[in-house]
């Protein structure tokens, strides 16, 4: 299920790799090197899910992930986040920022792909849900007025 992917890493080479995982499984990756900008690509390109290192020299991605989860307009969107820090460590941060899931890079080969994945398929369906939920939100419509003379 290819979704439209954003992922934030410092290291060229990391991005490279995990870039390279999800555009084999068929997913439109958008990459940036630190964390600015990434609401604005978030909306602008249809974001499902963010891949986001932990540890950049910008602004953690821990930092980032808080903030992006505290944005009303982001709600829904999939957070993963990567690095080569013991899982523990990781785990700790996930929660505390309620990012979705964690991928260790050492396991990234195997894992990020299904991890992205998953996220997608609920991303969608959160998506395809609020847009029935709005449209029957909305007043049904009126009919046109009748122009005097019109039968």
């Amino acid at each position: 299920m290819p979704s439209r992917v954003l992922l934030i890493d410092d290291d060229d080479i990391a991005r490279e790799f995990l870039a390279s995982l999800l555009k084999e499984a068929g997913h439109e990756v958008y990459e940036l090197p630190s964390p600015i900008g990434a609401t604005r690509t978030i909306l602008s390109e249809g974001i499902a899910v963010v891949v986001l290192d932990i540890f950049m020299p910008q602004m953690d991605g821990d930092k980032s992930a808080k903030m992006l989860r505290e944005n009303p307009r982001l709600d829904g969107i999939g957070i993963v986040l990567v690095s080569s820090c013991p899982a523990s460590q990781m785990e700790e941060i996930a929660a505390r920022v309620k990012a979705d899931a964690i991928v260790p890079k050492e396991e990234a080969r195997m894992k990020l792909v299904p991890t992205v994945n998953r996220l997608a398929r609920s991303f969608q369906q959160s998506t395809s849900q609020s847009m029935s939920t709005s449209e029957s939100d909305r007043p049904p419509r009126r009919e046109p007025r009748k122009q005097r003379g019109e039968p």
